[in-house]
């Protein structure tokens, strides 16, 4: 959506306030439709109005006509009214077309052009990012904000997996093009519902785990957050009986308990449904509400700490695409720190530090909708490192890439000097990775020693429902 109405600049109009966009767009709609229909001139001089705000930012006509196509029905309808309204009639051109029907067609067919070219100008000299902050800035309120961002953050997505579901069914025989298939598109709307939904809870999860608390970072003052100090004795992260249930009633913790020494390398390995997500999604206060205890470095992840505590635990979610979530790939990495209180030229250099770590600085300016799988991958990434964490936990961090892409991750991660937890079904990647590693199943710990000697105990795996892939050698 940032690529269909947005078209980027640096002109006069691109570099206003988005609140005094914002003011001015509603102002000039009030004014479009407060106008009586009569009043001929006065829609005149509105579109001057508008193409003059054009050509001050160098946008062309033509790109909004395209765009505007999206009020073709009411324009059908505006042509409709002179040959379907009532009594008194008029001769136009030998054709007998009712004036009120007419007056109803053109007071549609301008101010709803008007109001769409209005909102198309707004769309094309403001970033969606700016648009949402504008809003913030006008004091609208924080609820209705909040929906907007997601929305707009999620449409790329919910386009492009529409995109890929029409493909796969073309590629199985089926054309949406014809009537006779209109029950597959309804169902594929359907399942597309349902995945956009649950893609919306694990967004928000993600969001939360960097920090947010239902306000967008404006980069106006200071909401900075005195950093606890880290108690030095303490291990880098200490879990002692932590049990959790789901409102369902399923339970997914049964007492789990793990230490972790600052600078360790930890894999966390595990059966589906063992647990393996509902553990990592606790040690930031995620998820809470279950019994047992947690301390990252000294400091209990309790309700009061937990800003802190997302400082400390940075979290890198399976999809990246739940991960990523702002037009550009600078703005995704700033959002953490921004939320932490980094602002101005402390904020620019913690990005440009993070993506320098992860080999993306060139694709700072780019949407990541547009990257391949390896270069989200390690956007991801440097959206957690940006908030300088003292653990990084990373979910299935292989999952999904081609060799070179996971070999380069693997150099990235291998020279980072952080605590490391690494939640993985890929066996070969946590020998590579890790020196430890836990194995969970059943809400436990059921093992916990050095990698290579527990991929040797066959049997321990296979209780476990996990084996080392096809041809894989340990010695």
């Amino acid at each position: 959506m940032n690529g269909v109405l947005h078209r980027p600049g640096d002109s006069p109009v691109h570099r206003l306030p988005p609140q005094v966009k914002i003011v001015a767009a509603v102002v000039s709609v009030l004014c479009v439709v407060a106008t009586p229909r009569e009043a001929f001139p006065a829609f005149g001089i509105y579109l001057l109005a508008i193409t003059a705000v054009w050509f001050v930012a160098r946008i062309p006509p033509t790109w909004f006509a395209s765009r505007a196509l999206i009020e073709l029905p009411f324009v059908v309808l505006a042509f409709a009214l002179p040959f379907t309204g009532h009594a008194p009639y008029a001769d136009f051109f030998g054709v007998a077309v009712s004036v009120e029907g007419a007056l109803a067609g053109w007071n549609i067919l301008a101010k709803g052009t008007l109001g769409v070219l209005v909102s198309l100008t707004l769309a094309a000299t403001t970033a969606p990012q700016d648009l949402l902050l504008g809003l913030q800035r006008l004091r609208m309120p924080s609820v209705l904000v909040t929906i907007a961002t997601l929305m707009l953050r999620y449409a790329e997505v919910v386009v492009a997996e529409a995109k890929r579901m029409r493909v796969a069914r073309i590629s199985r025989g089926d054309d949406p093009r014809f009537l006779w298939q209109l029950g597959a598109t309804a169902k594929g709307v359907g399942s597309l519902f349902i995945r956009s939904y649950e893609r919306g809870e694990r967004v928000h999860l993600a969001m939360v785990s960097r920090g947010w608390t239902g306000r967008m970072p404006d980069g106006r003052g200071s909401v900075a957050v005195e950093a606890v100090p880290a108690t030095t004795t303490a291990p880098a992260l200490l879990v002692e009986k932590l049990a959790f249930a789901y409102p369902d009633g399923h339970q997914a913790l049964y007492g789990v308990n793990l230490r972790v020494e600052r600078g360790e390398r930890v894999a966390v390995l595990g059966p589906n449904g063992a647990g393996k997500t509902t553990f990592v999604l606790h040690l930031n206060g995620v998820l809470s509400g279950g019994s047992g205890r947690i301390e990252v470095a000294g400091l209990p992840v309790t309700k009061e700490n937990l800003r802190e505590i997302r400082r400390r635990v940075g979290v890198v979610f399976q999809d990246p695409d739940d991960q990523l979530f702002l037009p550009t790939v600078r703005q995704d990495v700033a959002f953490g720190p921004a939320n932490f209180g980094l602002r101005g030229e402390e904020l620019d250099e913690r990005v440009r530090a993070a993506l320098a770590a992860v080999g993306m600085s060139d694709v700072a300016d780019r949407s990541p909708l547009h990257l391949s799988g390896g270069q989200r991958r390690r956007v991801a990434l440097a959206t957690v490192l940006a908030c300088d964490p003292e653990v990084l936990v990373l979910d299935e961090p292989s999952a999904n890439l081609e060799p070179v892409a996971r070999r380069e991750l693997a150099e990235v991660l291998l020279g980072l000097d952080r605590t490391m937890l690494m939640v993985t079904h890929d066996l070969p990647y946590a020998l590579q990775m890790c020196p430890r590693s836990v194995l969970v199943d059943g809400g436990v710990v059921v093992a916990d020693g050095p990698t290579r000697e527990i991929l040797a105990d066959a049997d321990l795996l296979a209780r476990h429902r996990l084996e080392l892939p096809y041809g894989f050698r340990l010695d």
